[in-house]
C-alpha cells in the first residue's frame, strides 16, 4: 500500500512539472529607457459599431478581425504625458479620423500630449490604428520621461521618508488671486487720490445725471490721473474675463494665437499684461475718434461728458463681471459648458442699454444737433459692437 501512495506522489509530482513547462509568461511591455510608464490602454481599444452608429468596447470574439480599432485619449487629464505607439506589422495612425503618418513595425512612436491639446483644442482626442487584424500586435502606452536628475533623488531618499507637499493650486486660480490684489490695490490708490471722484465714479445713479452745472467732466477729463487709472483697471477687468474664457476653451477673438499655452502663473500673468495694455491703448484710441468725430458733427462739447460716461459704465460692469466670475471660478463651477452659447448676450445687451443710456442723458436740445448726437453714437457704440460681435467667436 505504501508503494502505491510512492508511485501515485511521484506520477503528480511530475505531471506538475511537465505541466509547469508548458506556461507561458506574458510578454511585459517595456517603453524606452526614458519614459516611466504611467498606463496601459490594452483594454481600452473600440470599434465602430455601424448598427448604434458609435464606438463600443472591443470583443476578442466578436471584433478580432477589424483592422480599425481606436481609442479615446484623456487630453485635458494626462497634460505632461506622452503618449508611445508601437506595433508589430506596419500600420497607420489615424487622429481625429486624419492619416497621420506610417507606423514603422516594432518602432515606439512618441507623440505630446501637450502638443495634441495645443493644436486639437480638445478635452479627447479619437486615436486610429489601422494595420493587422486585432489588437494583440498594437501598443498604447500612457508614459511620463524621466528627468535627469530623477534617479539621483530616488535613489537618496530614505525609505521611511515622508514627503509631505502643500495642497497645489491651479495657475489660474493662483493669476486670479494676484489679479484681485492688483485691482483692489489701484482702487485704493484712486480713492486717496480723489476720494470725491471715486465715490461718484463708482455710484451708477450718477451715469444718468445730466445737469450741465454739475457734470463730473467739469472736475475729470479723459487724460487726468482719476479717469486714467479708471481705464487701467477697466482693461484690467476686461483682459481678466476674456482670459477665463480662454483657460476654458472658449476662444474669443482667435485669443489664442497670440496667448501662451498658459502652463504656468507667469505666462497668464505675461498675457494679462500684453491684454490690459491693448486695451488701454484701444480705450484712448476710441477717444481720440470720438474727438475727431465730434469736431466734424461741432459736437466737442459732448466728447469728453459722453468718454467719461463710457469709462464709467465699463469700470460698474466690467467689476460685477469679474466678481461673478471670480466667485464662480473659486467655488469651481462649471457653468460654461451648459452657457456656452449665451455667453456673449450679457455683453451684447450692456452695449445696447449704454448706447439707449448714452443718447438719453447727453441728448440736446435742439432737433438739428439731436440727429447729430444720434449719428455720433452709432459711429463710437454701435459700429464698434457689430464689428466685435462679427469676429468674436
Amino acid at each position: 500500500m505504501k508503494s502505491i501512495f510512492s508511485i501515485a506522489f511521484w506520477a503528480f509530482f511530475s505531471a506538475f512539472l511537465l505541466s509547469g513547462t508548458l506556461v507561458y509568461s506574458a510578454a511585459k511591455v517595456t517603453p524606452p529607457e526614458k519614459f516611466f510608464p504611467v498606463y496601459n490602454f490594452q483594454n481600452d481599444w473600440q470599434v465602430y459599431n455601424s448598427q448604434y452608429k458609435n464606438y463600443v468596447p472591443f470583443s476578442q470574439g466578436v471584433n478580432e478581425g477589424s483592422r480599425f480599432v481606436s481609442l479615446y485619449i484623456d487630453l485635458l487629464k494626462n497634460r505632461q504625458y506622452s503618449l508611445l505607439i508601437r506595433t508589430e506589422n506596419e500600420s497607420y495612425l489615424f487622429l481625429e479620423g486624419a492619416l497621420q503618418n506610417r507606423i514603422v513595425p516594432n518602432k515606439w512612436q512618441e507623440l505630446s500630449i501637450d502638443s495634441l491639446y495645443r493644436i486639437y483644442r480638445t478635452e479627447e482626442l479619437l486615436l486610429t490604428i489601422y494595420g493587422n487584424a486585432g489588437i494583440g500586435d498594437k501598443t498604447v502606452l500612457l508614459c511620463n520621461e524621466k528627468k535627469q536628475n530623477e534617479s539621483g533623488i530616488i535613489s537618496g531618499a530614505r525609505p521611511n521618508f515622508i514627503n509631505i507637499k502643500p495642497i497645489s493650486f491651479s495657475p489660474f486660480g493662483n493669476f486670479a488671486a494676484i489679479a484681485l490684489i492688483v485691482i483692489l490695490i489701484l482702487n485704493v490708490w484712486i480713492y486717496n487720490l480723489n476720494p470725491l471722484s471715486f465715490i461718484r465714479l463708482i455710484n451708477p445713479i450718477e451715469f444718468f445725471n445730466s445737469d450741465p452745472r454739475d457734470q463730473l467732466s467739469k472736475i475729470n477729463k479723459p487724460y487726468s490721473n482719476t479717469i486714467i487709472f479708471f481705464v487701467i483697471i477697466s482693461a484690467m477687468l476686461m483682459s481678466f474675463i476674456l482670459i477665463y474664457f480662454s483657460t476654458n476653451k472658449l476662444n474669443l477673438f482667435s485669443l489664442s494665437t497670440i496667448l501662451s499655452e498658459k502652463s504656468t502663473t507667469l505666462l497668464i500673468l505675461s498675457d494679462f499684461l500684453i491684454l490690459s495694455t491693448l486695451f488701454f491703448v484701444l480705450t484712448y484710441t476710441k477717444y481720440i475718434c470720438m474727438v475727431l468725430a465730434g469736431n466734424m458733427l461741432n459736437l466737442d462739447k459732448q466728447v469728453d461728458i459722453i468718454f467719461i460716461k463710457i469709462v464709467q459704465s465699463s469700470y460698474l460692469f466690467y467689476a460685477l463681471v469679474f466678481m461673478l466670475v471670480f466667485t464662480l471660478n473659486l467655488n469651481h463651477v462649471d457653468w460654461l459648458s451648459a452657457a456656452r452659447g449665451y455667453v456673449l448676450l450679457p455683453f451684447l445687451i450692456f452695449y445696447l442699454v449704454r448706447f439707449i443710456g448714452l443718447y438719453v442723458v447727453s441728448k440736446p436740445s435742439g432737433s438739428l444737433i439731436n440727429l447729430y448726437l444720434f449719428s455720433y453714437l452709432c459711429v463710437i457704440e454701435i459700429i464698434p459692437l457689430i464689428v466685435s460681435m462679427k469676429f468674436a467667436l
